[in-house]
């Protein structure tokens, strides 16, 4: 499996350039770019295509561009048109998917299955507006819409498109409580990224995103977890999101450094 960064690990107000940098120096395979990290970088150098030579130079998979808000519900049109603008950098980057999460309460009177068909709907007009850049649904755990990857997949099937597809992220499929039948359910070619990333130990009511920290440091299945990608035939990305504040007061090359060594640790290499 490949190694990624996801550059919000680092902290949203570190410079792109010294994220880029930092992970080729240590040799990650690929990045997840946010797009609140690529925007404020352009104009200094040289815009998308500057950006394309950059990771051509370093040697660095632009692995996703996210992350971007399904927003099933959405009464206006900004989360499509920043959708939309996700595409465009996707494309320019020969990133293949936008992540894309969806917390969503199911609106008050409204059946779950309907909530489907509206996610779905939502979907289908996203992927048609990206493609073929790939719409990759994220689960949130314990969210009511789209917890886990059976109603990711549900809402995939009643999009009906082709580059559509769903992934795994270890902190909240532990959080939702996903069973290894919904993991194993995943079709390996709709399982398109894997967020690996390690969890302090509290109450599963509890967790939140500030808690992940660095793989093999918490108390998340990992090894488990590995095995059921292999039983898929998971051959992709291993991509480290962690969002946790003690890890962005660290220089940007210590915190580069501290999650490959861990990734690395955990993978034997």
């Amino acid at each position: 499996m490949k190694t990624c960064f996801n550059t919000i690990t680092a902290g949203l107000d570190r410079r792109l350039e010294d994220i880029l940098a930092a992970c080729s120096a240590v040799g990650f395979d690929g990045v997840e770019l946010d797009l609140r990290h690529i925007e404020p970088a352009l104009p200094r150098i040289g815009g998308l295509a500057g950006l394309k030579a950059m990771l051509d130079r370093l040697e660095l998979a632009p692995a996703s561009v996210m992350a971007f808000n399904l927003a099933p519900f959405e009464a206006g049109t900004d989360a499509f048109d920043r959708y939309r603008r996700g595409g465009e950098v996707a494309k320019a980057l020969g990133a293949p998917m936008l992540l894309t999460y969806c917390a969503e309460a199911i609106p008050e009177g409204m059946s779950k299955d309907s909530a489907l068909d509206a996610a779905a709907a939502r979907t289908a007009k996203l992927a048609d507006a990206v493609a073929p850049v790939a719409v990759t649904l994220e689960p949130i755990g314990r969210t009511a819409l789209m917890g886990g990857p059976s109603e990711a997949l549900e809402i995939m099937r009643r999009a009906g498109r082709p580059n559509v597809g769903v992934m795994m992220d270890t902190f909240h499929y532990y959080r939702g409580g996903i069973s290894d039948a919904d993991i194993l359910a995943i079709p390996r070619d709709r399982l398109l990224i894997v967020h690996v990333n390690d969890s302090e130990d509290r109450p599963v009511e509890e967790l939140r995103d500030g808690h992940r920290l660095h793989v093999g440091l918490g108390i998340l299945p990992l090894a488990h977890d590995m095995k059921l990608w292999q039983q898929i035939g998971y051959d992709g990305y291993l991509s480290v999101e962690i969002f946790r504040e003690e890890y962005w007061a660290e220089p940007v090359e210590k915190v580069v450094r501290d999650t490959k060594d861990a990734l690395d640790r955990w993978l034997g290499r």
